[in-house]
């Protein structure tokens, strides 16, 4: 009962330290049943589909600590909820989660198992804007256990992981490109929607506050502004962050993190510039030798940017500079520790699995024979 007050009465982190030793979401029979039938629904849909209400409320309980939460089932494919480990949105009520309000829990297959940690930290290593990415135990009322990924919303904490000024964070509303009925007789659906789907802000909180709001529609303008074609790559975009972004996924091999309805933008108030946020790379490292932003299935808004010649030769010169082996090499001595704790998690629910640190390698020389192959 202390500790129930406790929580009711005072802001609790759960730090690294708790979520290690297992997270349980508490809700009560009524609420698990919401969820349930929620579930039942998306399982026979195929498709999860967000509604007004869909929250419940309980309790997250970590290392003795507990905080009251609100949750809601995630995911848009069954994937997310076809197992016996749904994903979650979990968003804390009285404290935060690794510094963080809102968090999503899913089982680590959904992302590609610990290649997705490897695509963060990657991130991370080239100073770009990337998200919070842990493996933990997680139960939901003593059941739907396993080893689930933790990862962290768009939130100011993530500039501050990044050293960045706190500023907008923007991403396309996604809510069309999930109605097929929408432009389903276009060639071109996807363009048309990401030219009017409307920019939304994700740090809310922030944005809606006085003196933040002039800087949020500045954002949003700057954006929509480009997409519509009038406004340049170079007038919009930190041009030597986003082809570092390039050259990540290219690392990954996936162009998932790339997709217009997957992209999130930071505006740095310092720069004036946006700023790409990694965000769900997905990858199973397909075999394929294409670079994305030289083959024919580039999407508009990469198209657009791509206009600019100033930019392509950024992206050029990075993909060369870090096609060198001494850059992965340096990689993996910083972060290779990270990536096999999260190896020997996954590997409690999947013991065949394997992360295989020659995949990074072999894209690597890819790109690297790919840019300089000798001229006929």
């Amino acid at each position: 009962m202390a500790q129930t007050q406790a929580a009711d009465n005072k802001s609790i982190n759960l730090e690294v330290q708790d979520i290690a030793k297992g997270m349980y979401l508490n809700l009560p029979d009524s609420a698990f049943d919401k969820i349930k039938r929620k579930r039942a629904a998306a399982m026979e849909k195929k498709r999860l589909f967000k509604e007004k209400g869909d929250y419940v409320y309980g309790t997250l309980k970590s290392n003795g600590k507990e905080i009251k939460v609100k949750a809601r089932l995630k995911g848009d494919h069954p994937d997310h909820f076809d197992t016996n480990e749904w994903s979650f949105r979990i968003v804390a009520e009285n404290g935060t989660i690794l510094n963080h309000r809102k968090i999503s829990v899913q089982s680590e297959h959904t992302r590609g198992y610990a290649s997705e940690l490897a695509f963060h930290k990657l991130l991370a290593y080239a100073d770009i804007v990337h998200l919070q990415y842990e493996f933990f135990p997680f139960c939901v009322n003593d059941s739907l256990c396993g080893i689930y990924a933790l990862e962290s919303h768009f939130d100011n904490y993530l500039l501050e992981m990044a050293g960045r000024k706190n500023g907008p964070i923007l991403k396309f509303d996604e809510d069309k490109f999930w109605d097929f009925e929408f432009y389903k007789d276009k060639k071109n659906r996807d363009d048309l929607i990401m030219t009017e789907a409307p920019i939304e802000l994700c740090n809310k909180k922030w944005g809606a506050k006085k003196e933040n709001k002039k800087l949020c529609k500045k954002a949003i303008k700057m954006l929509h502004k480009f997409r519509k074609g009038k406004l340049a790559t170079s007038n919009v975009f930190d041009l030597e962050i986003w082809a570092k972004f390039m050259v990540v996924n290219e690392f990954m091999r996936s162009d998932h993190a790339l997709r217009w309805h997957n992209l999130r933008f930071y505006y740095n108030p310092e720069t004036k510039k946006i700023e790409p946020i990694g965000f769900d790379c997905g990858t199973w490292f397909p075999k394929t030798k294409d670079i994305y932003y030289k083959s024919n299935g580039v999407e508009l808004f990469h198209r657009l940017m791509l206009k600019d010649e100033a930019y392509v030769k950024i992206v050029d010169d990075a993909m060369k500079a870090k096609s060198e082996r001494a850059y992965l090499d340096k990689f993996y001595a910083v972060y290779w520790k990270d990536i096999q704790k999260a190896v020997k998690l996954v590997k409690i629910d999947n013991p065949d699995y394997k992360y295989w640190k020659t995949s990074l390698y072999k894209s690597q020389v890819r790109i690297h024979e790919l840019f300089n192959a000798p001229s006929e």
